[in-house]
């Protein structure tokens, strides 16, 4: 299954700032691929599309095989809630909320019932290894604990893709292995397709395709298969 294309897409800011020209590639189910290239290349604007979190000037994007652009944005939202996880460069986490709600909270928005989001919350902290700081707050975890709980927030709906804006960008080198071997086991237990904007070698050498970009293109072939 197709679980995201791009067909000639584009973003055009202005005359003078076009963030992606056509570009076209698919990804497909379980796999774990690498959107690369310099800062200012298109990777983020690509990835933001990619989810849904941003509109697009021209081409067409399929979601799960459905067509955004005949899609109202509710009806965006809410694919994007069902079966899309998005983990942010900043994390993005909620600084009053504790560890543990923060991770409930795409689940409150789906109207879990809290005993159900307890316990998938729960159970996906084990999973990233952070059960021991549920109830603390986000500035009161290292930054390393905080991308595991973004990571956790994203996992614990059940997503069929992640998409990880520069997922190591602010870790140590320690730390980001760790992080990058928990991606890669949560792709391989759970069939999860990741997409990653990067250009971190770690991140790139664990890729099975590589989609290079530069100004907003892709260069060469479109996907380096490892």
């Amino acid at each position: 299954m197709n679980i995201l294309e791009f067909k000639e897409v584009s973003k055009i800011y202005n005359s003078d700032n076009v963030g992606i020209h056509g570009l076209s590639f698919l990804v497909k189910e379980g796999e774990f691929v690498a959107l690369s290239g310099p800062s200012g290349s298109g990777k983020t604007t690509a990835l933001n599309i990619a989810a849904g979190l941003d509109d697009f000037s021209e081409g067409e994007v399929l979601l799960f095989e459905k067509s955004l652009n005949e899609m109202s944005s509710e009806a965006v939202l809410e694919l994007r809630r069902s079966q899309v996880g998005f983990i942010f460069q900043s994390y993005n986490l909620f600084p009053v909320l504790t560890v543990l709600e923060n991770v409930e909270y795409p689940l409150a928005l789906k109207g879990v019932v809290q005993s159900e989001r307890v316990r998938k919350a729960r159970a996906m902290l084990r999973e990233v290894g952070l059960e021991e700081v549920e109830n603390r707050m986000p500035g009161e975890i290292s930054g390393g604990q905080q991308q595991r709980v973004a990571v956790a927030r994203a996992m614990v709906t059940g997503p069929k893709i992640i998409f990880a804006d520069e997922p190591t960008a602010n870790l140590d080198a320690r730390t980001a292995e760790k992080l990058l071997e928990l991606f890669r086991n949560l792709n391989k237990t759970n069939g999860t397709a990741f997409v990653f904007s990067s250009h971190d070698p770690r991140v790139l050498n664990l890729a099975d395709r590589i989609i290079p970009l530069l100004d907003g293109k892709i260069m060469g072939d479109g996907g380096q298969v490892h």
